[in-house]
């Protein structure tokens, strides 16, 4: 079989890539984890990262492009996502036609994002707390929407089990969700032009960790 970290040849079967060192297939106590190591899960990501960068990139700089436009960005976003969750699952190249290739889940992630727009203005009347609580909501319901987005999951379902995951995993799930971010974010301190570089990175680290505990 083939690493789907550095692309090169390893045994069928095996747990570790010989060439990079990257961790395949399952680990036991991993997935009931939902955790194990995040040096783990960021060495991993960072590996595919590298080996695809080209690739990300072309894909990155595209997406950004088209992403302001109101309402249909909500299908890149999808097809964004499942480009780089094809790639870290080894199947495939990132290849611009992706991002237009995710409508199928269009109007469960629009009623997820309705949801939880709301929710935050609802939140953000409160005085004080009203903003705390609307970044804690914000960090609860992001792991919904990769559940939309991989297997087209209702808005209820998704955010159920966002909830409930981020509940049972806190601490992996905050360390994908924060260093996920600040990565994605450095990039546009160099003037918006890096985070053609850092968005697919930080993505990949929260696809790492929702790969881990995924809903059957």
């Amino acid at each position: 079989m083939q690493c789907p970290y550095c692309k090169e040849e390893v045994l069928e079967g095996a747990l570790k890539c010989k060439h990079c060192g990257s961790t395949l297939g399952s680990i036991p106590g991993q997935t009931l984890s939902g955790g194990g190591d995040f040096g783990e899960l960021f060495t991993g990501a960072m590996n595919i990262w590298k080996s695809n960068l080209a690739d990300f990139a072309i894909l990155t700089l595209v997406f950004m492009l088209v992403v302001w436009i109101p309402i249909a960005n909500i299908g890149f976003i999808a097809g964004y996502v499942r480009s780089l969750m094809k790639v870290a699952r080894g199947q495939g190249r990132a290849q611009v036609g992706d991002l237009f290739n995710s409508w199928d889940c269009f109007g469960n992630l629009l009623v997820y994002f309705i949801i939880s727009f709301i929710a935050m203005i609802v939140l953000n009347f409160i005085p004080v707390l009203g903003q705390l609580a609307s970044l804690v909501l914000g960090f609860a319901i992001a792991p919904g929407i990769y559940a939309i987005i991989d297997n087209k999951r209702s808005a209820v379902d998704a955010l159920k089990w966002s909830i409930e995951s981020v509940k049972t995993y806190p601490i992996p799930w905050l360390l994908a969700y924060l260093v996920g971010n600040i990565i994605t974010c450095a990039g546009l301190i160099v003037l918006l032009v890096g985070v053609v570089l850092t968005a697919s990175l930080g993505t990949l680290i929260n696809i790492s960790q929702y790969e881990r505990v995924k809903p059957a």
